[in-house]
């Protein structure tokens, strides 16, 4: 199968997203997903459960809620798309007429986003690759009815202009649904600790939910809803014990919080 592709802005040499952008490009990616799953005939999904185990429940969810479906509609942006496994899913929606799946890499995108939407079925007549930074995307202003940032906001160097930037592209009245886990306020610094030692050459910036709820009000690209998107808890003591501290206001202190969904609608300028 052939998909198009749209080319937008690279990063440049001395810009810190070129070392993720040839990360990506190079095929190292790739390679380093074979050795890290072994022998298996596509290693994508195990990389995506190992290190977003929420992304596939998160997007069941999200497919089944019958509120927030009535928003998917006509031309949707997928932001970070990566491995494309939620294009694939949103090409298969009856009330969408294309899907435009937005990330850095080209190669990346031409190789394992195509292996993954053949893996999950999608219509690849209603995608279109785009390959650019999230801060220059090479579509029309107030082109798209609906866009995803899902498990993406976190990767971009300046989120406010990323959120921005995709605000420009949707149409007023349109809908931005950004999906992201923060950390525990009492967590955070040793969780930036981590996330900076896997950017050598990705980038992890790890928030608290106060923060992505910050970052969202000084993008000012319209009113935001915030819901709880918790899709990893299971039943028994550990629920238990999150019930009792959600209940005194403590959890997004004391315990990582679950993944949110930050639902906006884009206003008029």
């Amino acid at each position: 199968m052939t998909i198009p592709v749209i080319r937008g802005r690279l990063p440049e040499t001395r810009e810190k997203e070129f070392k993720e952008f040839q990360h990506y490009d190079s095929g190292r990616a790739d390679e380093e997903a074979i050795k890290l799953t072994g022998d298996v005939e596509e290693p994508w999904p195990e990389i995506i459960r190992t290190h977003e185990p929420s992304m596939f429940p998160a997007t069941e969810r999200l497919l089944a809620d019958a509120g927030l479906m009535a928003r998917i509609k006509g031309s949707v942006i997928d932001v970070g798309a990566g491995t494309c496994f939620l294009t694939g899913k949103l090409s298969q929606l009856t009330a969408v007429e294309h899907v435009y799946a937005i990330d850095l890499s080209e190669t990346f995108l031409k190789t394992i986003g195509t292996r993954i939407l053949k893996h999950v079925g999608a219509l690849t007549e209603k995608i279109t690759f785009v390959a650019t930074d999230f801060n220059h995307i090479p579509l029309l202003a107030a082109s798209a009815d609906t866009a995803f940032i899902f498990a993406a906001i976190h990767h971009s160097l300046s989120p406010i202009k990323t959120l921005q930037e995709v605000g420009r592209v949707v149409k007023p009245g349109g809908t931005i649904i950004i999906m992201e886990n923060p950390k525990a306020v009492t967590k955070i610094r040793s969780a930036r600790r981590e996330s900076l030692a896997l950017s050598t050459e990705t980038t992890e910036i790890c928030y608290t939910i106060g923060e992505f709820e910050y970052l969202i009000a000084c993008a000012n690209i319209g009113p935001c809803e915030v819901i709880r998107w918790d899709v990893l808890s299971r039943p028994g003591p550990r629920r238990w014990i999150r019930t009792v501290v959600r209940a005194l206001g403590l959890e997004h202190v004391i315990l990582n919080p679950p993944n949110y969904l930050f639902v906006i609608s884009r206003k008029g300028d």
